[in-house]
């Protein structure tokens, strides 16, 4: 393989075609940069904040309670965790945006940022203003992005319990109109569908707790996941994230209204929050596109993706190693549209490169 001081590659060649004294040898193996396709940059400044284990519940009343730092500590967080990823062979990411506090770094980054700005509004009066503040901040983000704004930026929901199905539609109508790839977070606790089905548990409390009014809802009687899908596009690229208590019933029933959907694991932020891993092998047995996510330092140890891979290892070891690093490279690749640059090592692409040891134990970098 022939690569350039950009890293991109020239030419991926046998050893017996070039200069003996020209190849760089290393022991172990290597693969392309890692696509990260679920992070929320923003919340860097929640390292080690949050106890692990005390359920998704507890974790959003901590996090929507925890106090914000000033302006400088947040940018610094936010630049060691950029920095931490790009160390750990990171070279694209789907990061959630809930504010502008993450815009300007991105764009000076090393990695590529794909920023889907997060909206949320389960009151369905309160729709049409929710989707405004998401046209705002995109706005705020063109400032940086320009021309690449619609490209590299989405208008996306939050996740089931926190969305009408009138805002469900306008981000329908959003993203058929402007061809965007869409992320939802999805069944990420047993409550989310005891919620759908029974209008019970914990996110009704949660809801209650925060004053959102849930008096006119009808529980539709069904999983959050089929409740949820008819209402978004059915066409365009959208990623489900977590997906811990998704069943054989709810995967059929998607196969059968989108063919264009991600499936993203972020198993040591389920371990961190809920002590509990999704069962990878239903989705491997189904066909499914799988790609890997780190959430954020509000919910893991560390922003590795290579450390999402060893956790699947540790708790999956019948799964391929190339699998997994195909979840991690380029299914991230394509779920982002980026795949004519990153994900593989093929001629002309820029994808970065990662050496692995022969134990699978350590990464390095190499461009």
């Amino acid at each position: 393989m022939v690569v350039d001081e950009q890293g991109k590659i020239i030419e991926v060649v046998p050893d017996a075609t070039v200069d003996a004294l020209k190849i760089e040898r290393h022991e172990g193996f290597i693969c392309p940069g890692f696509v990260n396709t679920h992070c929320h940059l923003e919340l860097s400044f929640m390292k080690g904040k949050i106890d692990a284990g005390q359920g998704l519940h507890t974790f959003i009343k901590e996090v929507e309670s925890l106090k914000k730092p000033n302006d400088a500590e947040v940018f610094e967080a936010i630049k060691q965790a950029d920095e931490e990823m790009y160390a750990n062979g990171i070279v694209a990411v789907g990061d959630i945006s809930n504010t502008a506090n993450s815009f300007a770094y991105k764009t000076t980054s090393k990695i590529y940022y794909h920023t889907f700005i997060e909206i949320y509004a389960f009151d369905e009066t309160r729709a049409d203003a929710a989707f405004e503040r998401g046209f705002a901040l995109q706005e705020e983000l063109k400032k940086y992005l320009g021309s690449k704004t619609q490209q590299q930026s989405s208008i996306t929901p939050h996740a089931p319990y926190s969305a009408s199905t009138k805002l469900l539609g306008l981000f329908t109508t959003y993203a058929e109109k402007n061809n965007s790839v869409l992320t939802i977070h999805n069944q990420e606790t047993a409550d989310e569908n005891v919620f759908f089905k029974e209008k019970k548990g914990s996110i009704l409390d949660r809801l209650t707790y925060f004053n959102i009014p849930t008096d006119k809802w009808q529980a539709p009687g069904k999983s959050s996941l089929q409740a949820t899908l008819p209402y978004l596009p059915a066409n365009n690229k959208l990623q489900l994230v977590h997906n811990t208590f998704t069943n054989q019933e709810d995967i059929s029933f998607t196969n059968n209204y989108n063919k264009n959907l991600f499936w993203c694991f972020c198993v040591n932020a389920n371990l961190y929050i809920e002590n509990k891993v999704p069962d990878v092998n239903l989705f491997i047995a189904n066909n499914c596109k799988i790609t890997l996510g780190t959430d954020s330092y509000a919910s893991n140890w560390s922003l590795s993706i290579f450390d999402e891979i060893k956790t699947l290892h540790k708790h999956f070891p019948e799964i391929d190693w190339d699998d997994l690093l195909k979840w991690a490279t380029l299914n991230g690749a394509k779920f982002l549209g980026i795949d004519n640059t990153f994900g593989s090592i093929e001629k002309g692409k820029t994808p970065g490169l990662n050496l692995i040891n022969k134990d699978f134990t350590n990464i390095k970098r190499l461009v």
